[in-house]
């Protein structure tokens, strides 16, 4: 039998982890892993597990990420180790103009003069 024909067919098209991980070792026990594979890759099959591999947006991935945003430790995991750029310095206060009072203009006077 098949696994795909004698188990939910919704386990392959899964959107937690555990469910694809369990999909893809069902489909390792199938004689038709291969071909099922070879016909999905020519189909662009845009999501789910087809011969043992996860597809996602058309390509083979090497395993579905969860939903969401990733956690801080996926990430590091998965960004290359790259320096970051340096930040742009900051003004320093004496650079940024100081307002007094008198120099605000209230708002009817700008109104009237335009």
């Amino acid at each position: 039998m098949l696994p795909c024909r004698t188990n939910d067919p919704e386990l392959w098209f899964a959107e937690h982890t555990a469910q694809v991980e369990q999909a893809k070792a069902l489909c390792r026990t199938c004689p038709l892993q291969a071909g099922c594979l070879e016909g999905a890759i020519e189909r662009a099959e845009p999501w789910g597990v087809w011969g043992g591999e996860v597809f996602v947006d058309g390509a083979v991935v090497a395993r579905k990420r969860g939903r969401g945003r990733p956690r801080k430790t996926e990430q590091a995991a998965a960004a290359p180790a790259a320096t970051a750029p340096s930040p742009a310095p900051s003004p320093s206060p004496a650079a940024v103009p100081a307002v007094s009072a008198a120099s605000v203009v209230p708002a009817e006077s700008r109104t009237a003069a335009a």
